[in-house]
């Protein structure tokens, strides 16, 4: 995900309304017991162990400080490759700022009491869909904590920010200690599980179907060099090198069926019924391959892929005719 520019945000503070109340059952630092900084090193406010747990990665990349135009040091810990619903989160430390010379003025919004601090909210140019959080060390000093919705909406900006705070305290002086980092839903990767991590995909064609089909009557195994989880079989087709393509069918069993490759990379998808279970169908006009797809479980997938070189009207041919066969071999979708 695309983050944001700490200069705009520094210049750009727009005032928050809403809930100003302190969650009850936290409580600030004491006046005047604020660590000395010496030096700003946002990068050393998260550990690896508590990066892991958040999903970004370790170590995070540090942008120094702009005292003239009153930005502090910044830390940026990306989201985890290869997953789409997720964010970057940022660390920010002041060394001679002030929280309210930051954010220009601005009132307050709304108050979270996390790791013995309280974080304020400010709104920012960025709009609701961008969370901005801090929390006053001293005088000249605070630490923010920035995250972003992922997928665009309000309600999600600030819950890698309030997961992640939790981490930063307890790398400040009157922090909690031992805190229980989770990552918010879709910020790691999904672990592998569901019956595909124990189905072989070759056997979801037998000789007698792939005769139905025109391919090969055994496929070969094959395996993503990039998901190392993603498992898949290929059964040739007998029509040489132009007519119909091989089938390629791909086992995911770690990812929901709207973030699977193989699928988004064909077109929109299309509801496509068969023998009562719902599958999707992904093509787009003049395309000479076609996709299907079908969820085993919410973070489980098989997808199919085929075509025809010669007619893209006949693209989607052999995926029709192979989704019944599959259908009689394939686990059944929960």
């Amino acid at each position: 995900m695309r983050f944001r520019n700490s200069l705009a945000i520094g210049l750009a503070v727009l005032t928050l309304g809403g809930c100003t109340s302190t969650i009850a059952g936290t409580a600030s630092p004491v006046p005047g017991q604020g660590p000395v900084i010496t030096k700003a090193e946002p990068c050393k406010l998260l550990s690896e162990e508590h990066a892991n747990a958040l999903g970004v990665t370790y170590p995070g990349a540090e942008r120094p400080a702009k005292p003239e135009q009153k930005v502090p040091a910044v830390c940026r810990f990306s989201e985890l490759e290869g997953v789409r619903k997720a964010s970057s989160l940022e660390v920010a430390l002041s060394k001679d700022l002030s929280v309210n010379e930051y954010m220009n003025g601005a009132q307050p919004g709304e108050k979270f009491g996390i790791g013995g601090f309280t974080w304020t909210r400010y709104a920012t140019i960025l709009g609701p869909t961008y969370c901005s959080l801090s929390t006053e060390l001293t005088p000249d000093s605070f630490v923010e904590i920035s995250s972003e919705s992922p997928d665009h909406t309000e309600g999600n900006a600030c819950d890698l920010a309030k997961a992640a705070a939790p981490a930063v305290a307890s790398k400040l002086p009157g922090g909690e200690q031992n805190p229980q980092i989770t990552a918010p839903p879709g910020q790691k990767p999904a672990e592998p599980g569901g019956p595909l991590v124990s189905t072989d995909p070759c056997a979801m064609l037998k000789p007698e179907q792939t005769a139905q089909l025109r391919l090969a009557p055994t496929g070969e195994p094959m395996k993503s060099t990039s998901d190392p989880n993603q498992v898949g079989c290929e059964w040739a087709d007998t029509d040489g090198e132009k007519g119909e393509k091989a089938l390629d069918l791909w086992f995911y069993p770690a990812t929901a069926m709207d973030e699977t490759p193989t699928l988004i990379s064909q077109g929109e998808p299309q509801d496509f019924e068969s023998g009562g279970r719902k599958w999707k169908i992904y093509t787009e006009s003049g395309s000479k391959l076609c996709a299907a797809g079908i969820a085993i479980t919410a973070t489980s997938t098989v997808a199919i892929i085929a075509g025809n070189l010669d007619d893209p009207a006949k693209a989607c041919e052999v995926i029709k005719a192979a989704v019944p066969l599959l259908n009689t071999n394939l686990p059944p979708s929960s």
